[in-house]
């Protein structure tokens, strides 16, 4: 058992390390991003998903 969650672990971190590379490549531009989304969106019925980064924490209060 430990080999097989060795290997997922491995696994993940290829899968991260290849996501990291591929967002360094698309250097951040809205229309490189929405290219990708639509790649990754399948089947083409789907809603084009791209992602959008947030801040973590409450709005700001108006005063």
């Amino acid at each position: 058992m430990a080999n097989s969650a060795n290997q997922a672990v491995e696994s993940l971190r290829k899968e991260q390390r290849k996501q990291r590379e591929d967002e360094k490549k698309a250097g951040g531009s809205a229309e490189k991003q929405l290219d990708k989304a639509l790649k990754d969106t399948f089947p083409a019925s789907d809603p084009v998903a791209p992602q959008v980064p947030t801040r973590p924490g409450a709005p700001k209060r108006r005063g």
